[in-house]
C-alpha cells in the first residue's frame, strides 16, 4: 500500500469542506507537526475540536480525558506520562507538565503525547496482525463493505484500542455469523464507523514499525 506523505497526501480542506466541516484557524500546535490532517480528524471526532483553541483545554468531567486529543488516564499511564496513582512522571515533567492544568495549557506536551501514542498504536497493530490486513475489503455486522485502510485502522485504534481492532478483524475474517453480546456490538460498531470516516485522510507511519517477531522477541505484553 502506497504510503502517503505526513500531513499531506490529498487536499483535506476540500473534504472537510464537501462534508460540511468549517476550517480549523490557522497557526496551531498541530498543524506544525506530521500528520497534522489525521490529528485534526481525530479532534473533530472527539469534539474537542469545537472547542475554543482547538480543545486542548478540554476536560472531560466523566472520564477524566484530557486535550485535545483526550487521552484518558489509563492511556497517559500506558505512555508512561502518568503512574497508576495519578501522578505525573519524569517523562511528562521534561515536557513541562506537573499537573493536568500544565497538560491542558501545554500544546506541545499534548503533540509530543500523540506522537508517542501514535508510534504505540503502530507497533500494535502490526504485533497483532492488524497492520498486515490493509487494502483488504471485509463485510461490517451492518453488512456493508469496509475497505482497511492504515489511517483507518489507526482512527479505530485510537477509538478502542488496537486490541479490539484485531478482535473485529478476526471475528469478521473467519468467524462472521458467530453471536456478538450487547459490548461486542457496540464495540464492533465504533470500530466499524472509525474505520469507514478515518478510511481518506492521509497518514504517514511515525516510525518504522519493527517487524512482529522482532518485538514479541522483546515483550510478552498484549496489545490493548
Amino acid at each position: 500500500m502506497p504510503r502517503a506523505k505526513p500531513g499531506g497526501g490529498q487536499d483535506f480542506a476540500a473534504l472537510l469542506h464537501q462534508r460540511g466541516v468549517p476550517e480549523a484557524p490557522r497557526g496551531r500546535a498541530w498543524e506544525t507537526v506530521p500528520n497534522s490532517a489525521f490529528r485534526q480528524r481525530i479532534a473533530q471526532a472527539e469534539r474537542s475540536a469545537e472547542h475554543a483553541q482547538g480543545g486542548y483545554a478540554v476536560r472531560n468531567p466523566n472520564s477524566g480525558a484530557l486535550g485535545r486529543y483526550q487521552f484518558t488516564p489509563v492511556t497517559l499511564q500506558d505512555l508512561g506520562w502518568r503512574t497508576a496513582q495519578g501522578a505525573w512522571t519524569q517523562l511528562a515533567e521534561r515536557h513541562g507538565v506537573r499537573s493536568e492544568q500544565d497538560f491542558l495549557g501545554n500544546h506541545a506536551a499534548q503533540e509530543s503525547a500523540m506522537t508517542m501514542f501514535l508510534r504505540r498504536v503502530e507497533v500494535q497493530l502490526d504485533r497483532n496482525g492488524a497492520a498486515a490486513q490493509q487494502g483488504a475489503t471485509l463485510r461490517g455486522i451492518g453488512g456493508q463493505e469496509i475497505t482497511l485502510t492504515e489511517s483507518g485502522l489507526m482512527g479505530a485504534a485510537h477509538r478502542r484500542g488496537a486490541g479490539m481492532v484485531a478482535r473485529w478483524i478476526n471475528h469478521r475474517t473467519h468467524t462472521p455469523d458467530a453471536p456478538l453480546s450487547a459490548a461486542q456490538r457496540a464495540a464492533f460498531a465504533q470500530v466499524e464507523r472509525r474505520l469507514q470516516d478515518f478510511s481518506a485522510v492521509a497518514y504517514a507511519p511515525t516510525r518504522a514499525v519493527p517487524p512482529a517477531r522482532a518485538i514479541a522477541a522483546t515483550t510478552g505484553t498484549p496489545a490493548s
